[in-house]
C-alpha cells in the first residue's frame, strides 16, 4: 500500500507544472484590474444611461399632464363635452401617447381616447400639487408596460378635476436595453483590446526576466562564459550588469581553482577554498603510508635528452602516476626532481591505507614494464622506477612561511620510506618487515637482506614486493587497462608521437 501512495504522490509531482511563467501572471493581473475597472466604468455608465432616459420620459408626461390639465379646466367646469372630447382626441393623435382621460373632481370619467389605465380613485384624488408616474402592466389594456402621469385640473387655486396622460414605458425599456448592450458590447470590445495589450506588455515586461533566467540556468549547467548582451538604462540593466560581474568572478575562481587544483593536491585545494578565512591547515598525528617513486638512471638519461624532451618525459610519467595514485584514494604529495611522493590516509579516513599503497606501487611497476615494450619498439630509452613505502606514524600539516607553505607530511616513518627507496634496485619495490607482516595474505613478497639505514642504529629488514593477490588482481588489471587507455588518447602522448 505505501508503494502505491508512494507511485501516486510522484505521479502527481510530475504531472503538477514546475512553475507559471510571469508573463502569465502579469497578464492575468492586468486583465483582471483592467475587467474590473470597465465592468465598473461599464455599469455607472448604463446607471446614468437610464436615469437620464427615465428623467426624459418623466419630464415629458408630466409636461404633457400638465398640460391637459390647463386646457381642461375650464371646459370641466363648464361640463363641455366637445372641448374635453377635442382635447382628448388631439392628445391621442401624439405618436408617444398611448391614452388620454378627463375625470371629474368626484373621479366620474368626463371624456377618454386610447388606452385607459385602471388606477384608483385614490390616485385620482391625490392631493399633491404635480403630475405623478404610475407604472402598470394590463395585458387586456395593452401588450406592454405602460405608465401613466396623473394631474389636478386646477381653477384658480380649486382642484376641478384630474387628467390621465398614458405613454409606453416599453420606449423607455427598449432605449435603456438597447443603451445597456452598447455600453456591454463596449466594454466586452475594451476589455479584449485591454487584455491584448496586458499580455503584449506583460510579454515584453517578462522577457529581460527569461534572458536572466536561462543566463541561471547556463551558469548552473556550468557555462560560465554565458554573459547576457542588453544594454538598459533601467533597474533591470543594472540587474543585467550584476549578473554578467558575477559570472565573470566565478569563471575567474573557477579558473583559479583550476589552476590551484594542478600544484596541489585536490583535496587540500578543496580544504584551502572551502574555508578562505583560515588557509593554515590544523597540524595532526596521523597513521598513513608513504610511497616514495624515483625513475633509475635519470641522470644519465637526461645527459642524452633535449631539456624539452627531458621536460615531456617527466611529464608523461608524472600524469600516470598521479592517475594510479587517485585509483587508489592517495594524493601527491609532491614531486622531487625525477621522484615522486604519495601519500595514504592523510586527508581521507582510509582503514586499508597499507595495502592501497603497496597496490598503487606494483601498479606503477606493471605500467612502467607496458610503457617500456613500446618505447623498446619505438626505439627510445627505457624508464624504470625504483619504490620505496612504509606505514607509521607522522605528522601531517602546514611547512613554511606566512608567505609560503605546503601541506605535507613528516616524520621518521616519511624518512624511512625515503631511505628505502633510495636502496632500491630498477623496478624493485621495497617494504619493511612490520608492512610484510601487516600485509602478508595479500601480498607476494620475498625476504631481502637486512639493510643498514642511515639514522639507523639497527639494521632494516626489507621485503621485496613482487605483486598482490586474490580478488585484487583483477581490480588491478583494471586500473593497468584504464591507465594505458588513456595514455593513448591524451595530449602529452601524442606530442611526444609527433615529436
Amino acid at each position: 500500500m505505501k508503494r502505491v501512495i508512494a507511485g501516486l504522490r510522484v505521479r502527481l509531482a510530475r504531472l503538477r507544472p514546475r512553475h507559471v511563467p510571469i508573463a502569465f501572471k502579469l497578464a492575468l493581473v492586468m486583465t483582471l484590474l483592467l475587467v474590473l475597472g470597465m465592468t465598473t466604468l461599464g455599469l455607472l455608465i448604463s446607471d446614468k444611461q437610464n436615469h437620464l432616459i427615465r428623467t426624459q420620459l418623466h419630464d415629458f408626461g408630466n409636461a404633457m399632464a400638465a398640460q391637459l390639465a390647463s386646457q381642461a379646466s375650464e371646459p370641466i367646469l363648464s361640463e363641455n363635452s366637445l372641448s374635453l372630447s377635442l382635447l382628448t382626441a388631439n392628445l391621442g393623435e401624439e405618436a408617444k401617447v398611448l391614452g388620454a382621460s378627463i375625470y371629474a373632481h368626484s373621479g366620474e370619467l368626463l371624456s377618454a381616447s386610447g388606452i385607459q389605465p385602471a388606477l384608483a380613485s385614490s390616485a385620482l384624488a391625490s392631493p399633491k400639487g404635480g403630475a405623478h408616474p404610475w407604472f402598470y402592466r394590463d395585458p387586456a389594456a395593452a401588450p406592454e408596460r405602460v405608465i401613466s402621469f396623473v394631474a389636478p385640473a386646477m381653477y384658480q387655486d380649486v382642484r376641478v378635476g384630474s387628467v390621465v396622460v398614458t405613454l409606453s414605458a416599453s420606449l423607455m425599456d427598449r432605449a435603456a436595453s438597447e443603451a445597456r448592450t452598447a455600453v456591454i458590447f463596449a466594454t466586452l470590445a475594451m476589455i479584449l483590446l485591454a487584455s491584448l495589450l496586458a499580455y503584449w506588455l506583460s510579454r515584453r515586461l517578462s522577457l529581460p526576466i527569461h534572458r536572466l533566467m536561462e543566463a541561471t540556468e547556463a551558469i548552473g549547467r556550468g557555462d560560465l562564459a554565458t554573459r547576457i548582451h542588453q544594454q538598459r538604462n533601467d533597474e533591470i540593466g543594472y540587474l543585467f550588469e550584476g549578473f554578467n560581474n558575477m559570472a565573470a568572478g566565478l569563471l575567474k575562481k573557477s579558473q583559479v581553482e583550476q589552476v590551484f587544483s594542478r600544484y596541489v593536491s585536490k583535496s587540500v585545494a578543496d580544504k584551502v577554498l572551502a574555508n578562505l578565512d583560515e588557509v593554515r591547515l590544523v597540524d595532526r598525528p596521523i597513521e598513513a603510508t608513504v610511497l616514495f617513486a624515483d625513475i633509475t638512471g635519470f641522470t644519465a638519461m637526461s645527459e642524452e635528452l633535449e631539456p624539452c624532451q627531458v621536460s615531456e618525459l617527466l611529464n608523461e610519467y608524472f600524469s600516470y602516476i598521479s592517475r594510479a595514485c587517485a585509483l587508489y584514494g592517495g594524493v601527491v604529495d609532491k614531486f622531487i626532481g625525477d621522484c615522486a611522493m604519495l601519500v595514504f590516509g592523510v586527508l581521507e579516513d582510509d582503514t586499508d591505507h597499507a595495502f592501497n599503497a603497496v597496490s598503487c606501487g606494483v601498479l606503477i611497476q606493471q605500467m612502467a614494464a607496458r610503457l617500456n615494450q613500446q618505447r623498446r619498439a619505438e626505439g627510445r630509452p627505457e624508464v624504470h622506477f625504483r619504490i620505496g613505502i612504509n606505514c607509521g606514524a607522522m605528522l601531517a600539516g602546514n611547512l613554511g612561511s606566512d608567505e609560503r607553505m605546503e601541506y605535507t607530511v613528516v616524520g621518521d616513518a616519511v624518512n624511512l620510506a625515503s631511505r628505502l627507496c633510495c636502496e632500491a634496485a630498477p623496478d624493485q619495490i621495497i617494504i619493511r618487515e612490520q608492512l610484510f607482516n601487516m600485509l602478508q595474505p595479500r601480498i607476494v613478497a620475498r625476504r631481502e637482506q637486512a639493510l643498514s639505514i642511515r639514522g639507523k642504529s639497527l639494521p632494516v629488514q626489507a621485503y621485496s614486493v613482487r605483486d598482490i593477490r586474490t580478488d585484487a588482481r583483477k581490480t588491478l588489471e583494471s586500473n593497468l587497462q584504464q591507465i594505458l587507455q588513456h595514455h593513448t588518447q591524451s595530449p602529452v602522448r601524442r606530442a611526444v608521437d609527433h615529436a
